[in-house]
């Protein structure tokens, strides 16, 4: 009877999991936006930047196109801009500034993009605000590093070490959000490049 259950309950995740994943899958395919008046014009500054490389640039303009379907559907949450590093290391960057959860959805995005087979690398960099959700008091106001775990198996989640070598996991269900390890999974490491010596580099705005 036990093992009955167990089956039973194995594929009704099986099944849920399935319509996630299809549910999620359209959306990155529905290229719908708002009215181009709602889309910003002016520059925000802000500090994001999000480091991907061993990647194809036509790859990556994809998986960022497939973000923006799913997140820009009825405004406009986040307008990547990619500029190009090498031939296959991109920088990303949010002229228009983004909050902090969709900036760590992006992160995620850009490992596991879908409909995109690829062993990408991918780093992010930012400074925290006491605002911003998922930010506790040992992390706010401080410069951070995200990335993802090489043995990662969950999907879900970025992590983060502040500059003074803080670790988190920030796990995108419900109470998982701000997981403080006992030691950082990577050291800080400062970004080899500023967003400000970006400008002289080729770049494409996606929405």
């Amino acid at each position: 009877m036990k093992i009955i259950l167990i089956s039973v309950i194995i594929v009704v995740i099986a099944f849920i999991l399935k319509a996630c994943i299809n549910t999620t899958g359209q959306l990155a395919k529905n290229a719908t936006r708002p009215s181009n008046d709602k889309k910003p014009t002016i520059a925000k500054e802000n500090d994001k930047l999000i480091i991907v490389s061993n990647v194809h640039q036509e790859d990556v303009k994809r998986a960022l196109t497939s973000f923006c379907n799913i997140y820009n559907k009825d405004r406009f949450i986040a307008l990547p801009r990619v500029a190009t590093l090498s031939s296959n290391s991109f920088a990303i960057t949010f002229p228009y500034d983004t909050d902090f959860i969709t900036f760590c959805f992006a992160i995620n995005f850009l490992k596991y993009p879908i409909d995109i087979k690829w062993q990408s690398k991918v780093t992010a960099w930012v400074t925290t605000k006491e605002t911003d959700d998922w930010i506790t008091d040992k992390s706010k106001n401080k410069k951070v590093m995200l990335f993802l775990a090489d043995d990662d198996n969950e999907y879900d989640n970025v992590l983060m070490t502040t500059e003074d070598n803080i670790g988190y996991k920030l796990g995108f269900a419900v109470g998982e959000e701000k997981q403080l390890l006992s030691m950082p999974r990577e050291p800080y490491k400062a970004p080899s490049i500023q967003i400000k010596n970006l400008e002289s580099l080729p770049f494409e705005d996606i929405e």
